[in-house]
């Protein structure tokens, strides 16, 4: 009995379908490409996001990353990601996240074409105030990329990519006994979270991007993604003793973007 109220609890939802919706976002960012020795680079950049289509401000991120070659096929890479929300409630940026990543690529070319593969492993720290029972204090993902790019042309690169994010240790939990409703109609079932051990593919990514070379030093990349996402959401009370609903929140997020980079 209890396998069957797990599989009910936390594979099928308990309140609603999820349903499914389409988002907008927009992004712009700016960074510097510093060539510190012969296959050792240092990028450091600056991104703003919207918090919808042409909406107001969603976050800013800082990233910094070395990344090396190796050898001419492969590229390695390391790097630091602070993200700051901006809370309209505030009318300031809380609660920062800070992000580590890993990056392991590499790439064929062949008449023009680059065709490419490159894995990213992350590490997300969580601060302020959450549930720790349907939240990941610190986030494991791995995003798996595909793509391939065309530079037989002077100054435009234009590619096209596909990649997956999996989460690697978001919260899972189990049930026990029978619905229960609360004075106020709510249903929940009695939980116990029993660690962040679900592993799933949360996104699926289309990038569409094209590289402008305005000079030698001067780059300039359009680019949009095409986003299907597919959380999974765990609604507990704060002391994880009551599970109200467990579904996926499925939903298309469009964003478009523009990024600068000036290489020295």
């Amino acid at each position: 009995m209890k396998k069957i109220l797990i599989s009910l609890a936390l594979l099928l939802p308990l309140a609603a379908a999820a349903q499914s919706s389409t988002e907008g976002e927009v992004r712009a960012s700016a960074g510097v490409d510093v060539k510190i020795m012969k296959r050792l680079h240092l990028n450091v950049s600056e991104e703003i996001r919207s918090d919808g289509p042409f909406k107001s401000l969603g976050r800013l991120q800082t990233n910094v990353g070395l990344e090396y070659k190796p050898v001419k096929w492969m590229k390695l890479g390391l790097g630091y990601s602070l993200i700051n929300p901006y809370s309209y409630a505030n009318l300031d940026f809380k609660n920062p996240r800070h992000r580590v990543f890993f990056d392991a690529g590499a790439h064929y070319d062949y008449y023009g074409f680059s065709f490419s593969i490159k894995e990213r492993l992350q590490l997300t720290h969580r601060t302020g105030t959450f549930n720790a029972y349907q939240t990941t204090p610190n986030k494991l993902e791995l995003k798996s990329r595909l793509g391939v790019e065309y530079k037989g042309w002077s100054y435009f690169e234009p590619g096209v990519f596909f990649e997956v994010r999996t989460a690697l240790n978001d919260p899972w939990g189990e049930t026990s006994g029978d619905l229960k409703y609360k004075d106020d109609g709510t249903t929940y079932y009695a939980y116990k979270h029993t660690g962040y051990t679900h592993v799933y593919n949360n996104r699926y990514r289309g990038i569409f991007r094209t590289d402008i070379k305005l000079s030698k030093q001067h780059i300039l990349r359009p680019y949009a993604y095409i986003d299907y996402i597919t959380d999974y959401v765990i609604d507990t009370n704060s002391e994880g003793s009551r599970l109200f609903s467990a579904e996926y929140d499925d939903h298309f997020r469009i964003s478009v973007g523009i990024s600068y980079t000036f290489k020295f």
